[in-house]
């Protein structure tokens, strides 16, 4: 039990000198966002010469059919070069990758072109050059896709090439090593450039364990347990013809285009399509990683989080949201980050929008010493897009250049079969590719602002830092970034919970016996921190001692396990601007995922509540739902609470590393960091007598500004076995926010659920 669960005053209490979101009052935050908003300046001062009108581009006539055994095909007539695009996706991804065994996709997309049943990879090789055609395969998240392009004169043989690499893939054990030979090589390569680097950390930060957030080509442990028959398994399941789209762009008849497809495919029996159904992403969480790269003379900077999926309504407005903050025609962090400061070479920001989700990420480069300052600018642009509504003339240069580049994006024949399969396959309608232009022209500033406001979280970023950081930590701090995990590049482990290469287990071995205590306990820790993934998390043998010091000295594992419900009674000083206000409350708290907090501030009763994911309020003004971002900040206070976090971590659920000793208060106290998927670092400081003497975390303002948070625990008592600190304080960057003492407190009295049940 800590302090993190106490009483939010907000606008509607009676008296408008009552603090909101712990000391800032609702009224000063809308008088600061006007000032602000007022001040901003006209950008740009100087306009460059508006854009040619665009001339017009019709779409070339196109039908869709069905073949018998489910195929779907799209057919396009474009007669300009006597040439033939054949393109084929299979919706099988590394979505559909075994659990463990990352690459699996990758590795089958690879070995398509590289031996069929009735020809050898030279013999594919030498077939496709000898027509002077061209062959080739990918895959991604989403799907794997194959291309061949020929000349008009070579259809048949071209389709029937693209049909034998499909259908009868040979996976040579020779080309299986040979191949993953080239990937981990690639791999190794890959992880000595900080801009791959901070790319594939980023996506693990924004994706969690989902598909998307796991390297797309797998990692040197998983291809290591990559079998032919994995790879067999996976296309048998997933290369049936009901689960592909093929595309045929050229210079052919609709009439020739589907004999083709019929002949090479028609015969091929539909089969039974498996679904992936892989974990959702979690949700946008404020965490700053650092990969410590120390021969690095430059800092790769990437900033983001996860956002919608392609098919969604908003992804046109949101997509030029986008473009405004770093994209083509607009691009405000190029301007502020090189233009005005000369921080960087280039700036930019793109969407990255597929099936299942998306997410959207700004991205530079600069020197060393310029690392904070260069952050700091980009997290405020976020601020400011979701903050301010966007000029007109910011939305029209973006416009014109997504409409004038449109185009080139149609050209030949390949270009038309990959945009026609894309929106095929997030099952968009095919006319959108004709009426592109008008779609974009239709977004309002208004679009704008509505979006940016929704889906951009500036208190929730994902940051990656890549380069020196011994020489750009302390200009973090100065800039506002107080919470930051350091991973060396030699420990990077992508696979982890914690991004770290695993060392010491804390738990005992599975064999051993679990007692009934630690079963029912481990319903409520996966209920807050997430089921344990296939691998435990671990650390070293320094923190696995101090926090068994921590828990023994706080009553035991098993006292703690036995825990469910806390209730106390305190006496709540506020500190605030005006002057201090004292509160009586009451706390309920149900582990897992509930607690109930009732006060009365200034005469006015108050009542704020948690429950499993939903928060309400209740106050003179009435009942209503907690802001969202009240509601996030109440989910990462149960995760925070000592109870709960101490099980987890003692499970091996959470990472747990030891920081260097700190001298506080004439005493020396010893430090460990807790952090996990779902939980942004804590950090806990044990006194000579290992109990906790203060608890610090990143926490942020209501304008999105990150505040460090210290609460700081004194006079323990020992209740019903645990001891349970009777005084507490609350701090935000050094600054005293809050006092607690407690008059009162019962362990595992019986709650009635409707104490957390939102009134009608």
């Amino acid at each position: 039990m800590s302090t993190s669960h106490v009483p939010t005053p907000n606008a509607h209490t009676r008296r408008s000198r009552l603090p909101w979101k712990l000391g800032v009052g609702v009224l000063g935050v809308a008088l600061w966002a006007s000032l602000a908003s007022a001040q901003a300046p006209n950008w740009p001062s100087e306009r460059p010469p508006r854009p040619l009108a665009p001339r017009e581009v019709k779409f070339p006539p196109y039908e869709t059919r069905t073949l018998a055994n489910g195929m779907q095909v799209v057919i396009v007539l474009h007669h300009e070069q006597p040439a033939v695009s054949m393109r084929l996706l299979v919706r099988a991804g590394s979505l559909q990758d075994p659990r463990g065994k990352a690459g699996v996709a990758s590795l089958v997309a690879s070995l398509l072109d590289q031996g069929t049943t009735t020809r050898g990879a030279q013999q594919i090789a030498d077939q496709i050059d000898f027509i002077g055609g061209a062959l080739n395969t990918g895959s991604n998240p989403d799907w794997i896709s194959v291309n061949v392009v020929v000349m008009k004169d070579s259809f048949d043989f071209g389709m029937d090439l693209l049909a034998d690499v499909v259908r009868n893939p040979a996976f040579a054990p020779e080309e299986i090593d040979r191949q993953k030979e080239q990937i981990v090589s690639a791999l190794q390569v890959n992880l000595d450039d900080p801009d791959y680097v901070a790319s594939v950390v980023f996506d693990r930060l924004v994706y969690g364990f989902h598909p998307y957030g796991l390297p797309n080509s797998g990692t040197p442990e998983t291809l290591d347990g990559i079998t032919r028959e994995d790879l067999q398994a996976h296309h048998r399941r997933h290369f049936v013809p009901n689960n592909l789209i093929l595309a045929i762009v050229g210079d052919v008849t609709s009439e020739e285009a589907l004999a083709g497809a019929e002949r090479a495919f028609g015969r091929w029996p539909r089969g039974e399509i498996v679904q992936a159904t892989p974990i959702d992403p979690p949700p946008p969480t404020r965490r700053v990683v650092i990969v410590d790269k120390p021969d690095a003379v430059q800092t790769e900077i990437r900033v983001g989080q996860v956002a919608i999926p392609r098919k969604h309504d908003d992804y046109m407005a949101f997509d030029l949201a986008v473009k405004i903050l770093g994209g083509e025609g607009a691009n405000r962090l190029h301007r502020v980050l090189r233009a005005e400061r000369g921080l960087t070479y280039g700036a930019s920001a793109e969407t990255d929008a597929r099936k299942e989700a998306g997410n959207f990420v700004a991205e530079t480069d600069t020197r060393t010493e310029t690392t904070g300052e260069t952050l700091r600018l980009m997290v405020d642009e976020f601020s400011r897009l979701q903050r301010q509504r966007v000029f007109e003339r910011e939305l029209s240069d973006a416009q014109a250049y997504q409409a004038g580049s449109f185009p080139l994006t149609i050209e030949t024949p390949n270009d038309i079969a990959t945009q026609v399969l894309r929106v095929v396959f997030y099952e968009l309608p095919v006319e959108e590719i004709g009426t592109f232009r008008e779609r974009v022209q239709a977004v309002t500033p208004d679009d704008i602002q509505r979006v940016a406001r929704q889906y951009v979280r500036p208190d929730r970023l994902s940051i990656v830092l890549v380069g020196n950081a011994s020489a750009f930590v302390p200009q973090l701090r100065q800039a506002g970034f107080s919470e930051f995990e350091i991973i060396p590049l030699d420990e990077l482990d992508l696979m982890s919970a914690t991004l770290r290469v695993q060392r010491l287990r804390v738990e005992a071995p599975a064999s051993a016996p679990v007692p009934a205590a630690r079963r029912d306990a481990a319903v409520f820790v996966r209920a807050a921190y997430g089921p344990t993934s296939a691998q435990a998390v671990q650390t070293d043998a320094r923190a696995v001692d101090l926090l068994r010091r921590i828990i023994d000295a706080k009553g035991g594992l098993d006292a703690l396990r036995r825990v469910r419900t806390v209730v106390a009674e305190a006496e709540t000083t506020f500190r605030m601007v005006q002057g201090t206000l004292a509160s009586a409350t009451r706390t309920y708290v149900a582990y897992p995922d509930k607690f109930r907090v009732d006060a009365t501030l200034d005469g006015a009763e108050v009542i704020q509540v948690f429950n499993a994911g939903q928060a309400w309020q209740r106050d003179p003004g009435g009942v209503r739902d907690a802001p969202a971002p009240l509601r996030d900040e109440f989910a990462s206070s149960v995760r925070r609470d000592t109870i709960p976090l101490l099980i987890a971590a003692a499970e091996g659920r959470l990472a747990v590393r030891a920081l260097p000793e700190e001298g506080r208060d004439g005493q020396v106290l010893e430090a460990i960091e807790i952090s996990g998927e779902r939980l942004d670092p804590v950090t806990l400081y044990a006194d000579a007598q290992h109990l906790i003497a203060r608890q610090a975390f990143a926490t942020t303002r209501p304008d999105g500004r990150p505040i460090r948070a210290e609460e700081i625990f004194s006079d323990y008592r020992r209740v019903d076995g645990i001891q349970v600190p009777f005084k507490a304080e609350l701090l935000h960057d050094g600054r005293p926010i809050l006092s607690r003492t407690l008059t009162g407190v019962t362990l595992n009295s019986p709650l009635d659920d409707g104490l957390f049940t939102r009134p009608e």
